[in-house]
C-alpha cells in the first residue's frame, strides 16, 4: 500500500470517527464532574429542605416576593410561562422516551423514566413532608395544589431540559446547535423560576430547591447514562 493510499484511508477514518455520537465515555475514565454536580445540588437540596421545614426564615424570600409584585403588569405572560411548565413538559419528556426507544436505545430510554419518576415522586414527598403552605393570597382552591416547597415545575424543567442538553452535547450534530439549544433551555427555566414566583405560586427558596435538586437529579442522570453509553459502544466495538 503506497502512502498515498495510507493517507486517504486515514482520511476516510476519521471523517467516518467524526459522524459518531459524542458520548465523553469509551474508554477513558469517568468524569468526576457528574458525581460533583450530583453532591453539590442533592446536598445543597438537602439542606435548604432542612431550614425550610424548621419554619427558619429565609432572608431573601420576602425581599424578592415584593420585586416581583412589580411582575404584575405582564401577568400573562407569566402565566402562560408556568402553565407551559406543566402538561407540555410531561409531553417532552415522554417524547424524549420515545425518541430513545426508536432510536434503539432503551436502557437510556428506562433510565429516562426512572430518573422522571424519583423527580416526580421525591418531589411531592417532599412538599408532604416539609407541608411549607403557599404564599400569602394564593388560591387555594385549585384541587391537588396544597403546599409549596419544592417548586416542582422549576424541578422538574431542570431535569428534563438538562437531559435533553446531554443528550445533545453527546449526538453528533453540529456545535452550534449542541450550544445555542442548551442555552435556550437554561433561559426557559429561568424564566419559569420567575414565572412561578411571579404568578405567587412559590416562595424564591421554593424555586432555589428545584434548581438544586434538579442539579443534582442530572448529576446522577449524566453519570448513569454515561455508563449506559460506555457499555452499548463496548458492545458494538465487540460486535465489529
Amino acid at each position: 500500500m503506497t502512502q498515498q493510499d495510507m493517507a486517504r484511508d486515514a482520511s476516510a477514518g476519521s471523517r467516518s470517527d467524526a459522524r459518531q455520537p459524542r458520548t465523553d465515555t469509551g474508554d477513558a475514565p469517568a468524569w468526576p464532574g457528574w458525581a460533583a454536580l450530583a453532591g453539590i445540588g442533592l446536598g445543597g437540596f438537602a439542606i435548604l429542605t432542612w431550614i425550610v421545614a424548621s419554619r427558619t426564615p429565609i432572608f431573601f424570600d420576602q425581599p424578592l416576593v415584593d420585586a416581583a409584585h412589580n411582575l404584575a403588569a405582564y401577568m400573562p405572560l407569566w402565566q402562560g410561562l408556568s402553565d407551559a411548565a406543566n402538561l407540555p413538559l410531561i409531553a417532552i419528556g415522554l417524547g424524549i422516551v420515545a425518541w430513545l426507544f426508536l432510536a434503539h436505545r432503551r436502557r437510556e430510554a428506562v433510565l429516562v423514566i426512572l430518573v422522571l419518576a424519583a423527580v416526580t415522586a421525591g418531589s411531592e414527598a417532599v412538599k408532604e413532608l416539609v407541608a411549607r403552605p403557599r404564599p400569602p393570597g394564593f388560591d387555594t382552591s385549585i384541587p391537588g395544589v396544597v403546599y409549596s416547597y419544592p417548586s416542582g415545575h422549576v424541578l422538574e424543567a431542570l431535569t428534563i431540559y438538562g437531559m435533553i442538553a446531554i443528550l445533545l452535547w453527546r449526538s453528533s450534530l453540529p456545535r452550534t446547535v449542541r450550544i445555542g439549544l442548551p442555552i435556550v433551555f437554561a433561559l426557559i427555566v429561568v424564566l419559569v423560576a420567575v414565572a412561578r414566583v411571579a404568578v405567587n405560586a412559590h416562595y424564591p427558596s421554593d424555586v432555589l430547591a428545584g434548581f438544586l435538586g434538579g442539579l443534582g437529579c442530572l448529576g446522577v442522570f449524566g453519570r448513569l447514562s454515561q455508563v449506559v453509553a460506555g457499555r452499548r459502544t463496548a458492545a458494538s466495538r465487540a460486535a465489529a
